[in-house]
Formats: C-alpha cells, sequence, structure tokens
C-alpha cells in the first residue's frame, strides 16, 4: 500500500525512505509507522492490517461487525491515546482521519460522522460485487491507513515517540518505524517491549 498521502502533504521532504514498498506481503501482527516534520508539521502515518485493528478482515456480516468496524477505526483515530511525542515539543493534534480501509470501505462511510470519510462513495458502490469477490479469493489482505497531522511549536525538541498501539490493539506484535526529521532519516522496531524510540 502506498503512503503517497504523506508525500503530497510534505512535498518538500525527500520521501524516498517512506516511499519504499513493504517487505514481503501482507502479514497479520506487522505494522508500519512513518513519520515526516517538516518545520513546524509533523505527519505520521499508520498502516496495520485491519485484522489487528478491526479483529477481522471480511467485510461485515451483520449489524454487530459493522458496529465493531466503526468502532474500531475511531480507537485507531485517538492520536491522543495512541502516541505520546516529546514534551517540550509542544505537538498539538490537528487531525487524525482514515484514508484507507479496505474492510468495506463504503457501508463504513454510510454510518461515519466525519466528512473526511466521504470518499469515493459512488465508486465504491459499483465496486460492490467485485470487493466481496476479492475478499473471498483472497482473505486476509486488508490493511487501514491512518493519518495524523500535528503543529509543533518546537520542533527541534521533538526527539522520542512512545505508542500504546501493542495495547490497545494486542495482536500486534511489532510496528516498523520510518521518518524524516530535521537531523536526518530515523528506523527502529516498536515492540511490546520497546514501544518507544529517541533520537
Amino acid at each position: 500500500m502506498s503512503l503517497k498521502p504523506l508525500a503530497l502533504a510534505l512535498p518538500l521532504l525527500p520521501f524516498c525512505l517512506l516511499a519504499q514498498p513493504l517487505p514481503g506481503v501482507h502479514e497479520h501482527g506487522f505494522g508500519r509507522l512513518s513519520l515526516a516534520l517538516d518545520q513546524q508539521q509533523l505527519v505520521l502515518e499508520l498502516l496495520v492490517p485491519a485484522a489487528d485493528v478491526v479483529g477481522f478482515e471480511h467485510a461485515p456480516t451483520d449489524e454487530a461487525e459493522q458496529a465493531q468496524l466503526t468502532d474500531a477505526l475511531k480507537r485507531v483515530q485517538q492520536a491522543d491515546t495512541l502516541f505520546h511525542l516529546s514534551e517540550a515539543a509542544a505537538c498539538q493534534l490537528n487531525t487524525s482521519r482514515v484514508l484507507e480501509e479496505d474492510t468495506d470501505a463504503h457501508e463504513l462511510e454510510e454510518h461515519a460522522d466525519e466528512p473526511e470519510h466521504k470518499h469515493g462513495h459512488h465508486e465504491n458502490e459499483h465496486a460492490d460485487e467485485h470487493h466481496h469477490e476479492h475478499h473471498d479469493d483472497e482473505p486476509g489482505h486488508n490493511d487501514v491507513l491512518v493519518q495524523y497531522r500535528y503543529r509543533c511549536q518546537q520542533p527541534l525538541a521533538l526527539n522520542r515517540l512512545s505508542t500504546t498501539l501493542f495495547e490497545q490493539f494486542p495482536s500486534l506484535t511489532r510496528v516498523e518505524l520510518q521518518g524524516i526529521v530535521p537531523a536526518g532519516q530515523i528506523a527502529t522496531t516498536l515492540s511490546p517491549e520497546q514501544p518507544a524510540f529517541s533520537w
């Protein structure tokens, strides 16, 4: 899955690092977090399997599963709960939204309260039959991509990130962090045992 939205958000940065494809195939328990800091603007993008966020990857089959999907996507947008940044950087969350989610996105949009979710609705309606056929033929290959935008008053003081992703979504076992900051490129693997990184 492409991280193109992040590249468009910060066109001045060299996003060759963030544009690299995910290694191997879709893998449950594995996520990727991309970070880009440009002056006072900080953008995080989280890419995780739907199974680890929602609990399933097929299209919702009843109201209970639809509610489970909607609740999960709301939870994964709660940046203040999921991520903790250096206090000295004074980063304020501006927006968080799901950019893509392949688990019956068109049904989710019908129930979403936020206008950001209403994208490509008519296209998804026409693709409904193909969408379900894709799930039947290739189960377990759906991802969720979420973008978080911050404004940092002291961006040079941003030198640490910690996450509660592993507490909120226990089936996650590792998250690959890649980023571009004023000092250069950063990369590490976050895990339940090591949920924080300093640079």
